[in-house]
């Protein structure tokens, strides 16, 4: 029988398994573009969004476990845009959905969760990032598979709350 899923999102990162944990807290050496994250590093990015999650997606399990692995790819990513000098991550949405899978196991061991939704979120959260989405510059077949996924919805509201600052 699975378990209820956690009440916070201190609780949800408290009962992660050890590794998952030091995934976790290893972003705070991510540095990330003030421009877009003025929060500074991924680990307080992370939170801040996994906090919105619980808060304006309460009854949504999969949008918030999302927010908990959506940029946990960035410190295998990380490196500096040499035009701009800026902190990047190019491609962490890849390794961030991979965790998903690895950390599969957790993750169901909670209620009501859809790994393929999470894994879909994960995967495709750059996509819809605003200003400038690149869904809307994809070829047709490929942004048509996307826009018909079951989980689409659930990627628009994840990316009213995957943006930087901490208010």
């Amino acid at each position: 029988m699975n378990k209820e899923f956690p009440a916070s999102y201190k609780h949800l990162i408290a009962l992660a398994p050890r590794t998952l944990k030091e995934l976790l807290f290893n972003q705070w050496g991510a540095k990330q573009n003030v421009v877009w994250h003025p929060e500074g590093n991924t680990l307080k990015h992370i939170i801040v969004v996994l906090r919105r999650a619980y808060e304006e997606y309460p009854d949504n399990l999969n949008i918030i476990m999302a927010a908990l692995f959506h940029d946990l790819g960035k410190m295998e990513t990380y490196g500096i845009n040499e035009k701009t000098g800026q902190p990047t991550a190019y491609n962490h949405e890849h390794k961030s959905a991979e965790y998903v899978l690895q950390y599969k196991d957790w993750i169901l061991s909670f209620e009501g969760m859809d790994i393929e939704a999470i894994h879909f979120i994960v995967q495709n959260h750059m996509l819809v990032k605003y200003p400038n989405p690149v869904l809307e510059s994809m070829r047709p077949s490929k942004r048509e598979a996307i826009e018909n996924h079951r989980s689409f919805n659930d990627l628009i509201s994840f990316s009213t709350i995957d943006k930087g600052g901490i208010n």
